[in-house]
């Protein structure tokens, strides 16, 4: 939803528009987006908070990420309360309170080592997101996996010109087809390879625990890392 936002404000400033045009725009591609993918929960969520964020620009508001969070999760509830029982839900909520809260400590944990700046942000977010999704989807599907962190390390690179590629297919199609084809061409590319990331990882031997007994020790070996981390980024100097 963020790349989608920002493609809408990235087009308004090539085409002179003023901003307040471009976040209108923005909350014009948010919709177009939301309604175009599904009213899914993580979907809805995302589709929330990024209104939000165009509207509290336009009323010269301060944006508060955990208001958007809770309201969004507020939006879907009052929509459907049995929403709180999916496991997109859950999902998707548990995931972005790890992003607010455990991946900027992971990052600053991983701070010094050396690693790309791309890399290391999509192992922060990997592994916070890992950890605390880790007993839902036990409960949900009675599997965790474990090499989510250099599946999605892998991955990442994909993911951007995925979404934008087929943005460009999309409006090449209303003006010149035989762009869109090439762009959609292109665009499959970047599919089989995140596919290819799905299918490598997903068939390495123990690429999921299905047992109490390793994922008591795979939860342990992950909070042992959170703790590190969490010490780590106490420790460390602040930035300046």
């Amino acid at each position: 939803m963020a790349l989608v936002a920002a493609g809408a404000l990235a087009l308004a400033w090539l085409l002179g528009l003023p901003r307040w045009l471009g976040q209108i725009g923005a909350l014009a591609a948010i919709g177009g987006y939301v309604l175009a993918v599904g009213a899914q929960p993580s979907v809805i969520r995302a589709g929330v908070a990024g209104a939000l964020a165009s509207l509290a620009w336009l009323a010269a508001r301060a944006a508060d990420r955990w208001y958007f969070l809770c309201l969004g999760a507020l939006v879907l509830l009052a929509w459907n309360p049995y929403d709180l029982q999916d496991a997109g839900f859950q999902l998707s909520f548990a995931a972005v309170a790890a992003i607010f809260v455990l991946v900027p400590r992971i990052a600053a944990a991983l701070d010094g080592y050396p690693l790309p700046g791309k890399l290391a942000a999509a192992i922060a977010i990997a592994t916070g997101c890992g950890l605390v999704t880790a007993p839902i989807l036990w409960f949900q599907f009675h599997a965790v996996p474990v090499l989510t962190v250099p599946a999605n390390a892998l991955a990442e690179p994909a993911v951007a010109p995925l979404l934008y590629l087929a943005f460009a297919a999309a409006v090449a199609a209303l003006l010149f087809p035989p762009a869109a084809a090439l762009l959609a061409w292109l665009n499959g590319w970047c599919a089989a390879y995140l596919a290819g990331c799905a299918r490598l990882f997903g068939g390495l031997p123990g690429a999921q625990v299905r047992s109490a007994r390793a994922l008591v020790a795979v939860l342990f070996l992950g909070a042992a890392c959170a703790a590190y981390a969490w010490r780590r980024w106490q420790t460390s100097p602040p930035s300046t």
